[in-house]
């Protein structure tokens, strides 16, 4: 049963009717934060001591954690009763803001620790978040990112989460808070409690669409090479192996629903028993596949505790004979009455339907190999050993079943994230060539392995010791064979190039690069080409792999010089202007802005960084000139003659008859177009005068110097 606690203290517990509150509706989404919302009266000791953004609340399954957070609002309605608002701990990232700053070259585990580090430089302590299992990798697994005043929160899910996919996770160990990022199978276990129809599905028929429903399926497999309708293709069917008839149906949803007739083609399918057994699959599961089930289903540990809990993220096989469905989906939502159990609502399934993107994804993904992802930075490969040490660490248990042959002899061991090789979907197998693992299920591929023989196979190489060169030719060509085998999973969206891919020399197979976010497309001619490669976030053109290259990102056009990578940046055009690069550095833009202290004043600005050393309008003077000439320079830092924050000429100035305000002249080496007279004048200066108009008193050494029509020197009688 579930008992809630506010600061450490009871606030709820079951059959207890001081410390008790009412009407409680408990939220946990997946990928959000959940909340709790309840009534409570002032017959609970704890009434008054409930306060906003202080009070934390806890609530507790069988001494288990399922919820906690913060109270947020509190309102106060009739007869002393409060309603009172909880929303759950993740929210705490939203209480911090991340800066403006741009982020180059850090891993998927790095980003997200560098915004948690900001996140609890601003934050009390008892909000703050410490990295955990990143399961979650970029194609190149070096992300390029901005963060611009939005709070921590926004960070993560839309440049992070939103971009790469993925479930965040909070976990707890010895008290200290862990934010996990992984993928959907990962986030939970395999719930050994089913929801059978009849048992504990209580409302199922009431939330499902008959527009998505199937009651029959008609399996085409593949093209067959004579037709006997001239001008139409006819397709490999189950006619000869289930009756004379070449659909299948399931007689309950028929009774229930009427005759709801598809056609699925599986275009490698040639054997009619096997396209029948596929066909049968399909009506009871595949067909399920984007389905979303809101349903009220009983939670059976609650009445019986040999039955397994549902928990946010499991994996639950789900069953209603009257629809044809038996499957597994993942729980995405549960609301929870904690009063009234029988009210609990789960969510079922994946809210994303598949489209032509995922599909072709999720085909990559199967033919996907890392052959040159090679590291050397140590930052990169302590991040990566603190996240493998994360998974060892903080995972939870699993299924291990040894299978043996007919004479009794050991086969395999198979360790799994459910009771049964059909469900699993992580699995890991010893058997006597080796132990490989698999993310797809039982029957592979298996793209991390270590064989008997001393080859390893893995996605991501994370040693800094191992080249290409040092790869085996077996090695090599066993790449050639896996990336042949997996395009034939997908050869529906890409048969040319399979054919090709056949007849493909083992040094040609090694360099192809196929990943899941990858898709590339190239026209050569002899050694001469052009390509196009498109990732999730960006899209690159190339020409020769050598030239220049062009990747437009959201919002971004950038130029690069022979090589896409940072230090061969040259510009990039965005909302703010037009951005320039030189050696892996930032040296200015050319854009828009505004005044500080009144934007209404708007202008074009020439920007330039403090870690460029000059700015200079420049002329080749002649054709046959080696380079160019500076003519006006702003210098930053001081070089050869040039002094640092001046404005220098290199060439004259014609002001057209313009004035020059509030200027200081300083320097004796002031020349003029027009020579002027230089000369030196003695005079008497007449200091006093008689009456008679001659003079009484007077000076002898008075001097004047002129140079160049300017004077120079003075000397006088005051």
């Amino acid at each position: 049963m579930y008992t809630v606690y506010v600061d450490g203290r009871i606030l709820d517990y079951p059959g207890d009717e001081i410390n008790c509150i009412q009407d409680s509706e408990l939220k946990l989404p997946l990928n959000d934060a959940g909340s709790l919302e309840f009534d409570i009266t002032d017959k609970n000791p704890e009434y008054g001591q409930l306060e906003n953004r202080i009070s934390m609340l806890q609530v507790m399954k069988d001494d288990k954690e399922i919820f906690c957070g913060e109270v947020r609002q509190i309102a106060k309605e009739s007869y002393n009763v409060k309603n009172v608002f909880v929303i759950g701990e993740l929210a705490f990232l939203h209480d911090s803001i991340q800066p403006q700053a741009e982020y180059h070259g850090l891993t998927t585990r790095q980003m997200l620790e560098t915004w948690l580090n900001e996140h609890n430089s601003q934050v009390e302590e008892r909000k703050h978040f410490h990295v955990g299992i990143v399961t979650i990798h970029d194609t190149n697994d070096s992300l390029y990112r901005y963060t611009n005043r939005e709070t921590t929160l926004d960070a993560i899910r839309e440049k992070l989460v939103d971009r790469l996919g993925g479930y965040l996770r909070i976990r707890k160990v010895d008290g200290v808070r862990y934010l996990d990022w992984i993928t959907l199978p990962e986030y939970g276990k395999y719930c050994e409690q089913p929801i059978e129809f009849g048992t504990n599905l209580l409302d199922y028929a009431e939330n499902c669409s008959a527009e998505d429903l199937a009651t029959a399926v008609i399996p085409l497999g593949a093209r067959l090479e004579e037709s006997p309708i001239e001008g139409l293709e006819a397709y490999t069917d189950i006619t000869s192996v289930n009756g004379g008839v070449d659909y299948l149906y399931i007689p309950e949803a028929v009774e229930r629903y009427g005759w709801v007739r598809k056609v699925v083609t599986w275009d490698d399918v040639t054997i009619p028993a096997n396209l029948k057994k596929k066909g049968e699959e399909w009506l009871k599961d595949n067909q399920y596949e984007s389905l979303v089930l809101e349903l009220t289903a009983l939670d059976l540990s609650d009445l019986d505790s040999d039955y397994e809990a549902f928990a946010l993220g499991d994996t639950v096989h789900a069953s209603a004979w009257p629809y044809g469905m038996d499957r597994t989906f993942p729980v995405q939502e549960m609301t929870i009455y904690l009063q009234e159990p029988d009210r609990n609502r789960l969510t079922l399934g994946t809210t994303i339907r598949k489209n032509y993107t995922s599909q072709m994804k999720d085909s990559n993904k199967k033919v996907s190999t890392e052959l040159d992802n090679v590291r050397q930075t140590t930052s990169w490969m302590q991040s990566a050993i603190d996240n493998a040490t994360a998974m060892m660490t903080g995972s939870k248990g699993g299924y291990k079943i040894s299978e043996y042959d007919e004479d009794g002899r050991w086969l395999r061991d198979l360790y799994m994230n459910a009771p049964n090789k059909e469900d699993a979907s992580k699995v890991m197998q010893i058997n006597m060539n080796g132990i490989g693992f698999s993310r797809t299920g039982f029957e592979g591929p298996y793209l991390n392995a270590w064989t008997i023989d001393g080859v390893f196979v893995g996605e991501f190489i994370k040693a800094n010791t191992v080249t290409a060169e040092k790869l085996s030719v077996e090695y090599r060509e066993s790449v050639n064979e896996e990336i042949v085998s997996k395009f034939n999973v997908a050869k529906d969206l890409i048969s040319a190039e399979v054919t090709r891919a056949q007849g493909v020399e083992v040094e040609l197979a090694a360099s192809l690069k196929v990943t899941s976010e990858l898709v590339e497309t190239k026209v050569s001619k002899g050694d001469f080409g052009s390509y196009v490669q498109q990732y999730y976030d960006k899209v690159i053109y190339g020409f020769n792999h050598s030239s220049r290259y062009v990747q437009i990102n959201p919002g971004e056009i950038a130029i690069y010089d022979n090589g896409v990578e940072d230090s061969k940046l040259r510009s990039s055009f965005d909302q703010n202007g037009n951005h320039f690069y030189r050696d892996g550095y930032y040296i200015g833009k050319i854009g828009t802005n505004f005044q500080t202290n009144d934007r209404s004043k708007r202008g074009l600005v020439f920007d330039l960084e403090s870690q460029a050393a000059y700015m200079t309008w420049a002329a080749k003077k002649s054709a046959s000139s080696s380079g160019y000439t500076m003519v006006f320079t702003y210098t930053l830092d001081a070089m050869d003659d040039y002094s640092s924050d001046t404005l220098h000429a290199g060439c004259d100035l014609d002001m057209h008859n313009r004035w020059i305000r509030n200027a200081k002249i300083s320097g004796s080496g002031i020349q003029y177009e027009d020579a002027g007279i230089s000369a030196t004048i003695d005079f008497v200066q007449v200091l006093e005068m008689n009456p008679d108009g001659t003079a009484s008193r007077w000076g002898d050494s008075g001097r004047m110097q002129f140079k160049n029509g300017r004077l120079v020197d003075l000397n006088y009688y005051a």
